[in-house]
């Protein structure tokens, strides 16, 4: 039997175990009125579809199709920021449907990473860096504009993941980072020339001929200089999820309300939980927001630590078997779209997680293939289609 006619029974059984967890924990989040988890079965079924179509779709036609989706993404994302609606203006309505654009921009995020770094890392054009900085900024700044600070941040994070799989080496990582280093520095002026020290070591230790060095100080100085007042321009209750996470028990029955009950019901969970549709914090609807931002404190409160472990490993499972294929795959194309995919999961994964601990602020972002939403779950289960993809046909370059 040839490879694409194999199925890796890892990756099949552990999506299968997500997407039912994720039944699992809508179906108790719902209370007495059970459409939200009709409404996740549907979304659900779709993605499933999704996915096969996905698994099946040639990968160099999706290489090809990266400037479209890069064009109808952006479209989305503006329509959005005038026409959208719903909780915090994020969704777009068109006829029945509620798009959340910003799902969508980032899978655009990791095929047109996949698409430009091979190029850079390979060819080493240099000029190449800021166009392709420029052209994911973009899309990270409009995605801010929805007004959807968590996912602006995990674009940035996931961006920084495929270039390290990429091969980029410290120099060249760092000064990818120096636009976020430049900016967490004007904190204090001590720390801002201790950065910009540091840049022009790896600058001379690059070899960067002068045009580049004079790009890179004035571009951070800019950001530095800029960043103090950068606070005035989130929305408050951005300022509230930032403040909130660092002092939850100062409003305990307002912004603190949702992390203080949500580490209350993860920690009844106890070792072995109390059992499914019997988590007194999520039943008797002391946890907000629980179908989605703490849809896992409502797993954790049913299933326990050892419940919670497991969660954990399945995820653990499913991003093993991507990376391997990413690994094993001699496309550079496909490689970075299975890695970009694993980096995806692990970084909403660890922030869904650590904002239900009250470890990182309330972001909002999903906890993958769990919680409830269609934009997200269609989201995924193209990712993860295409890095089933990347697995069953590794040895196509």
């Amino acid at each position: 039997m040839r490879d694409n006619e194999r199925i890796d029974w890892f990756f099949a059984v552990s999506l299968f175990l997500l997407l039912s967890m994720g039944l699992l924990s809508i179906y108790s989040a719902s209370g007495t009125d059970k459409t939200l988890f009709t409404h996740q079965m549907y979304f659900v079924i779709i993605g499933a579809v999704v996915f096969l179509f996905a698994s099946i779709f040639p990968l160099r036609f999706l290489e090809e199709a990266v400037p479209l989706l890069y064009g109808i993404t952006l479209i989305l994302l503006v329509l959005t920021i005038f026409f959208g609606g719903g909780p915090a203006g994020r969704w777009l309505q068109i006829g029945p449907l509620n798009i959340q654009a910003s799902e969508f921009a980032k899978f655009c995020v990791v095929v047109l990473s996949a698409r430009w770094l091979p190029a850079l890392r390979r060819e080493f054009i240099t000029g190449g860096v800021p166009l392709y900085l420029a052209t994911v900024g973009l899309l990270t700044v409009l995605t801010l504009l929805q007004p959807d600070l968590g996912t602006a941040a995990a674009m940035v994070m996931m961006v920084f993941g495929m270039i390290y799989w990429a091969g980029f080496g410290f120099s060249w990582i760092f000064l990818f980072l120096s636009p976020l280093a430049a900016a967490v520095s004007s904190i204090r002026f001590a720390s801002w020339l201790a950065f910009t020290a540091l840049l022009s070591l790896v600058l001379y230790r690059s070899g960067a001929k002068p045009r580049r060095w004079v790009f890179f100080l004035v571009m951070t100085t800019v950001i530095a200089a800029a960043t103090p007042s950068a606070w005035g321009l989130l929305r408050p209750y951005q300022q509230t999820r930032l403040t909130t996470f660092l002092n939850p028990e100062a409003d305990p029955y307002g912004a603190g309300w949702n992390v203080i009950q949500s580490k209350v019901a993860i920690g009844a969970g106890g070792i072995t939980g109390e059992g499914f549709l019997n988590g007194s914090q999520n039943e008797l609807a002391f946890l907000p927001a629980r179908h989605t931002d703490f849809v896992f404190s409502v797993w954790a409160e049913e299933w326990g630590f050892v419940g919670s472990l497991f969660l954990l490993f399945i995820y653990s499972v499913l991003v093993w078997r991507i990376l391997l294929g990413a690994k094993r795959s001699l496309n550079p194309f496909n490689s970075i779209v299975g890695a970009g995919t694993a980096i995806f999961i692990i970084i909403h994964v660890v922030v869904n997680v650590g904002m239900t601990l009250g470890m990182m602020p309330v972001t909002g972002l999903p906890l993958p293939l769990i919680t409830y939403g269609g934009s997200h779950i269609i989201t995924e289960m193209l990712l993860l289609g295409f890095s089933y993809n990347v697995i069953r046909n590794w040895r196509s370059y």
